[in-house]
């Protein structure tokens, strides 16, 4: 099958790569990359959406986020029919007081012992 017009134009554009970066994170965490990431791939017709898509994509990667290890001395059986499961960490030690969305649990049905690993 043989391509159409509009398919080779597509094919052929000029390639555009837009690129998001926030200083504050930068300079907090200086050694967390090599500072080059390779791009995240995305095919858009504008470079406003590309410009879009990358602020939504920021709004999420770009606010530092803290994982806890949480065990818990009985067994846990979170309903996975009411979606993800969240929680309230409260932890003075650790300074924390946050919500929470469970990343992984581990039941231990020997021990009686749930751990949660959290993130929030």
């Amino acid at each position: 099958m043989t391509a159409l017009p509009a398919d080779i134009a597509a094919g052929t554009r000029e390639a555009r790569v837009e690129s998001w970066q926030d200083a504050a994170i930068k300079a907090r965490y200086p050694g967390a990359r090599d500072a080059v990431s390779p791009p995240t791939e995305g095919f858009f017709d504008s470079a406003a959406d590309a410009r879009t898509v990358a602020a939504v994509r920021a709004a999420l990667l770009g606010v530092e986020r803290r994982r806890f290890s949480v065990p818990i001395g009985d067994l846990l059986w979170p309903d996975p029919t009411m979606g993800v499961p969240t929680y309230r960490l409260v932890d003075a030690e650790q300074a924390v007081d946050l919500p929470c969305i469970a990343a992984r649990i581990e039941i231990d049905l020997e021990t009686d012992t749930t751990t949660l690993e959290l993130f929030g």
